[in-house]
């Protein structure tokens, strides 16, 4: 667990559930008509409990590695997709890779993802500030100094710590009355209002491309709160590398680290997708897991590390017998949301060097034109930017429902629609026609359904905490039978890579501490 998390407590199935006996057998019996499948192992157990994790994302890799440098063999990893990462996509591209989805190392403060890559010189800091451009829609810049200076006072809402704690309506409602409150008193300086309220709908779309929501009047202004932030005024890349270097420094990959891989392609199983949890609360009966193509697996433990979209979708029919309530609740109340890119490649820029990109800045007049046209969800695309160590790509970040509505179009609809927006802003550039062009689809795709959690208005309202949705599901002895992981789950760092690493180990070492304990060891071999 990370320094400072509250501390997770184990919910008893049967202090839930009133299922009798005969439902129990009837639950176990279901499952001898699939067949059973064995985990591959190429080397001896050193501890003999059956472990299966669902999911091979952030925190898969994490409670797996955990536990195999503890002495654990008997594992399973089930992964839907045909790759290792889950939301950390890296994909080589143009002059290098390309991040689909985890992108940039949060902090180097407290921040196990950062601590891990800087002690092999594997991240960097980009400074972006002198160069943060905003663009009007009839191709109006407007001065850095003064765009910077309105962001620079809207952004200090965000210290007014106490007054966020306390306040019962909407984050943009916050800034809503923040705004207002700093137009009236002057604090923009000599900007015209109708340009400090451009600059003041691109703040609220640049946050709620941040959080991942649709609106930010559906967000909780005091769980805003929840989060700790550490972030600065710059982003941390990855050398070029990409994201997935995480999963190499877990698994010990690298050169650099000078010692044995930890062989997880011995436990992985790709294309498989889990549809049935069935988790008896009777200590007589193991756990049993079903895929789609009918295998099971009899286990003695699952961790559980899918998207939280994944779990809402799935809620009635996951998991045998239903959650109990304190489960329910945080998984209907806690959210998720949608952000995706979309990947123009040229080939060369058309671009000046050292031209990091734009935020959009919609004149009243083009914004009601477009709102009116087939191509009403570009309204929702905050702004285009250069990645590091991709001189020939440019980057189109779009959020909440306009970002699920983009993911189904044609590619081509979607590449001719961006390079219209590009040439509308950007008039004193030619535009040409895109080498390539891809994006993210990660709402559409079942083994997400979205992009990473949030706080909700509705989540204050059901008092859903990412605590409650960690706690584990204990058996009629109390040992931890299904435990679950993933970045929703953890209290201070949802939605981050850092936050899903340190709940993979936090569960990881949840059975590490259960099985030290050798009296436990041998009392469970005889069950």
């Amino acid at each position: 667990m990370q320094s400072g998390a509250k501390p997770i407590l184990p919910v008893r199935i049967s202090e839930y559930l009133s299922l009798s006996r005969i439902a129990h057998r009837s639950a176990h019996a279901c499952y001898f008509a699939p067949k059973i499948v064995s985990p591959k192992l190429n080397r001896p157990c050193v501890m003999s409990p059956k472990i299966l994790i669902v999911g091979t994302g952030a925190a898969g890799i994490a409670a797996a590695t955990r536990l195999y440098e503890a002495g654990f063999r008997n594992l399973i990893l089930l992964e839907a997709e045909h790759r290792i990462g889950g939301r950390i996509h890296t994909v080589p591209m143009g002059a290098n890779v390309m991040d689909f989805g985890a992108q940039w190392v949060h902090s180097d403060t407290d921040n196990a993802v950062y601590d891990m890559a800087a002690k092999f010189n594997l991240v960097e800091t980009e400074t972006h500030r002198e160069n943060e451009l905003c663009v009007k829609s009839n191709g109006e810049e407007v001065p850095v100094d003064k765009s910077n200076h309105v962001l620079d006072v809207l952004n200090s809402c965000h210290e007014e710590e106490e007054k966020l704690s306390k306040y019962s309506k909407s984050l943009g409602d916050f800034y809503d009355e923040f705004f207002q409150e700093a137009l009236r008193q002057g604090k923009f300086g000599d900007l015209d209002d109708t340009t400090c309220r451009q600059l003041y709908e691109f703040f609220q779309k640049y946050h709620t491309t941040y959080n991942a929501v649709d609106t930010l009047y559906e967000v909780s202004a005091p769980g805003l709160l929840e989060f700790t932030d550490h972030q600065d005024e710059y982003l941390i890349n990855w050398k070029g590398r990409g994201f997935k270097t995480i999963l190499d420094i877990m698994m010990k990959r690298l050169p650099e680290q000078k010692t044995a891989p930890i062989p997880l392609e011995d436990f992985i199983q790709f294309n498989k997708r889990v549809t049935n949890i069935s988790y008896p609360s009777d200590a007589d009966y193991p756990v049993r897991v079903t895929c789609s193509d009918d295998s099971c697996y009899v286990v003695d433990h699952v961790i559980i590390t899918v998207s939280l979209g994944v779990l809402k979708e799935n809620i009635h029919s996951l998991f045998t017998p239903k959650l109990p309530l304190i489960k329910t609740n945080a998984i209907e109340g806690l959210y998720i949301g949608t952000i995706d890119k979309m990947i123009l490649e040229f080939e060369k820029p058309f671009w000046p060097a050292n031209w990091n990109g734009f935020g959009m800045l919609w004149n009243s007049e083009d914004l009601a034109e477009l709102r009116n046209s087939n191509q009403n969800w570009l309204e929702s695309v905050c702004g285009f930017f250069v990645p590091a160590y991709q001189p020939n790509l440019l980057v189109g970040w779009i959020y909440g429902k306009d970002a699920r509505t983009m993911e189904l179009l044609p590619e081509r609809e979607v590449q001719d629609a961006l390079v219209h927006l590009l040439r509308k802003f950007l008039v004193k550039f030619t535009i040409p026609q895109p080498k390539s062009f891809t994006r993210t689809t990660w709402y559409s795709n079942r083994n997400f359904r979205g992009s990473y959690t949030s706080r909700s208005v509705q989540s204050d309202l059901m008092d859903a905490k990412a605590a409650d949705l960690a706690l584990p599901l204990v058996n009629s002895l109390g040992k931890p039978v299904v435990l679950f992981a993933g970045e929703a789950t953890h209290p201070e760092y949802f939605s981050t890579v850092q936050g899903a690493v340190g709940s993979g180990w936090r569960e990881a070492d949840r059975l590490i501490g259960l099985y030290r304990d050798k009296e436990v060891m041998i009392r469970y071999s005889k069950l």
